[in-house]
C-alpha cells in the first residue's frame, strides 16, 4: 500500500511532510532519531515536523521507538489503530554505529508482576548488529 492510500485509511489528509515523514522511515525495520529526521526534511521547520510526528503517533501510523540521551527515535507501525498502539517487536540499539531496528518475536513473552496490571511493555536490547560484527 502506497504512502497516499495508508495516511487516508487513517483518516489524515495527505499533506506533503506527511509523505515525507513516511518516506523517511522507509521499510519501516530501522527507527530514525529525530535529528537525522529533520536533516532530511529540512524544507519543514522544527514545529510543524514535531507536531506532524504526533499526529502520527496519534493515528498509529509511527511510534517512538526509544528515547535516548534526549533524542528521540522513530518507525513505523505495523498493525496499530488510533486507538491503540500494539507492538510485538523489541527494539534493538547498535552500540557501535547506533541504528536502531525493530525486531520481531518469534514468540510471546509473557509475566506478570503480582498486584499491578500492565498496560504497555518496552523492551531494549543493545549490542552490536551484524553489520558491525562482520
Amino acid at each position: 500500500m502506497d504512502a497516499a492510500t495508508t495516511l487516508k485509511n487513517h483518516d489524515l489528509r495527505v499533506t506533503k511532510i506527511r509523505l515525507a515523514i513516511l518516506e523517511a522511515l522507509g521499510d519501516g525495520h530501522q527507527a530514525k532519531p529525530y535529528g537525522e529526521l529533520q536533516a532530511a526534511l529540512g524544507e519543514f521547520d522544527r514545529t510543524t515536523l514535531y507536531r506532524t510526528l504526533l499526529a502520527l503517533i496519534e493515528k498509529g501510523l509511527i511510534h517512538k521507538a526509544l528515547e535516548e540521551n534526549g533524542e528521540s527515535y522513530y518507525a513505523l507501525c505495523g498493525g496499530c489503530t488510533t486507538h491503540a498502539h500494539t507492538h510485538d517487536h523489541i527494539h534493538f540499539k547498535c552500540n557501535d554505529c547506533g541504528t536502531v531496528e525493530c525486531l520481531h518475536l518469534s514468540n510471546e513473552i509473557g509475566f506478570s508482576l503480582p498486584g499491578v496490571d500492565i498496560d504497555s511493555l518496552e523492551i531494549t536490547a543493545k549490542g552490536t548488529c551484524s553489520a558491525c560484527s562482520a
